[in-house]
């Protein structure tokens, strides 16, 4: 059971050193944050067998909902911003 958790992890270090050769987009890194952060969680609710069926499906739905806020985050950034806000003064 720590094997896994421990091969888990590692795995996961390994995928977040290996993308630092390129920079990642935000929908990458809350897919890599996501999967860490589902696998502690699913890890902590688990018992028994279960614990590692846990930690997977933890780190699988944690891996898709961080891919999907990070998404959401590009698509914001690449909106076209105004160069210069508009300010009425009343004039």
């Amino acid at each position: 059971m720590k094997t896994i958790t421990y091969s888990l992890s590692a795995i996961a270090l390994a995928a977040t050193l290996a993308a630092c050769a390129a920079p990642m987009n935000n929908s990458q890194l809350g897919s890599a944050t996501g999967a860490v952060l589902g696998g502690v969680a699913g890890n902590q609710m688990g018992q028994g067998q279960g614990k590692t069926a846990a930690t997977i499906v933890g780190t699988m739905v944690g891996s898709v909902v961080g891919g999907q806020v990070g998404a959401q985050q590009d698509r914001y950034y690449q909106q076209p911003q105004a160069t210069a806000p508009y300010y009425n003064r009343g004039y």
